[in-house]
């Protein structure tokens, strides 16, 4: 609700007549709505929710304290009336959830309607976690990390990425989970040079390095890690790259405080990969916010405009991926603190830990 307060307020001080949320994440962000397939309109004085059939108990359970408008014909058609008949003249929208499709049809439908780019307003929002979200992505966590000791007890020789990938599933949802916060990736041998490998049939040999990125989703809220994990032994160049990319994470962490800039962590990561000789093998960016969404502001990244704020929670995941060969990544999740950070996840990166005999 101090989101909705807030949206309104803004409405105010810009003028404008509405806002129309096309987005599902920031419907349920800003309504609680958990249904799918339907539209939330903000006024100065009255929310609308527009939905069919299917979802409009479920919508008078989420939101009471909103107006139902259950379609009859199309989507589209249905919010158009009720812009019409509210004479909103100057709308918010979400350009990059709404389509060409109903844009034109709005601008069409409702002459002299004005629309109004909203700039990510929700987004922005959703950067700067609340108590209670923090709690549940702690919770998504814990989930995340139980399910992991457990399936590492089980990883040896002739296990499938798939087999691994399944049973992090099984166990996250053991475990209170909703699901996996994504397709999680497995990746054996010199697989591990894909930062997004999808898991395959490929089977753990001896001497082999498995690389391991999962999450859990609790309540809505996710989580997100990756570990190495090595069958044996370890050779000697794959010491080598884990510590240069677990002191590039160090060097990050550091660097995290309120007011700074985002592109100043994965500054931090990637001039001491490169200064080490690795900066080709390193290609994405060092991290991401993560709450309703695996992937939302602030973007940790070399082109970042995102200042830091107190209460963002996000990644930090530096990696080095050699072609033909393999490659390591480690990430944690991080909570914004005034002068510094809240490291949230502790899965050990003892490399002797990390060994599985």
């Amino acid at each position: 609700m101090d989101c909705l307060n807030s949206l309104r307020e803004k409405l105010k001080e810009e003028k404008i007549d509405g806002f129309l949320i096309t987005n599902e994440t920031n419907i349920r962000y800003v309504t609680g709505f958990t249904g799918s397939e339907s539209v939330f309109l903000i006024t100065r004085n009255n929310d609308y929710l527009f939905t069919d059939f299917r979802y409009v108990e479920q919508a008078r359970y989420d939101a009471p304290w909103v107006k139902i408008v259950e379609r009859k014909t199309s989507l589209i058609k249905t919010i158009c009336e009720k812009l019409k008949r509210l004479k909103i003249k100057r709308l918010f929208v979400e350009p990059i959830y709404l389509t060409l499709k109903h844009y034109s049809e709005i601008i069409k439908d409702v002459k002299g309607i004005q629309i109004i780019h909203s700039k990510g307003i929700i987004e922005n929002y959703r950067g700067q976690k609340t108590p209670e979200e923090v709690n549940k992505i702690k919770r998504a966590i814990e989930i995340a990390e139980s399910a992991f000791y457990e399936v590492r007890k089980k990883i040896k020789i002739g296990l499938s990425e798939k087999d691994i990938a399944d049973a992090l599933e099984f166990e996250t949802r053991k475990r209170g989970g909703t699901k996996s916060s994504f397709e999680t990736i497995c990746a054996i041998g010199a697989r591990t040079s894909l930062p997004h490998a999808c898991v395959t049939d490929k089977k753990i040999k001896e001497n082999d390095i498995l690389l391991i990125d999962w999450g859990a989703r609790f309540q809505f809220y996710n989580s997100d890690l990756t570990r190495v994990v090595f069958i044996d032994k370890i050779l000697q160049k794959y010491k080598q790259i884990y510590q240069i990319v677990l002191d590039a994470q160090s060097f990050a962490i550091d660097n995290i405080k309120h007011g700074q800039k985002a592109k100043n962590i994965d500054y931090a990561a990637r001039s001491y990969i490169e200064k080490k000789g690795y900066g080709k093998y390193f290609g994405h960016g060092v991290g991401h916010g993560i709450g309703l969404e695996v992937h939302e502001y602030p973007s940790i990244s070399k082109r970042s405009c995102d200042i830091l704020k107190e209460g963002m929670i996000f990644t930090i995941e530096p990696g080095i991926y050699i072609p033909d060969f393999g490659g390591v990544r480690l990430e944690d999740m991080v909570l914004v603190t005034y002068n510094g950070c809240d490291i949230l996840t502790s899965v050990t990166k003892n490399l002797s830990e990390l060994i599985i005999n």
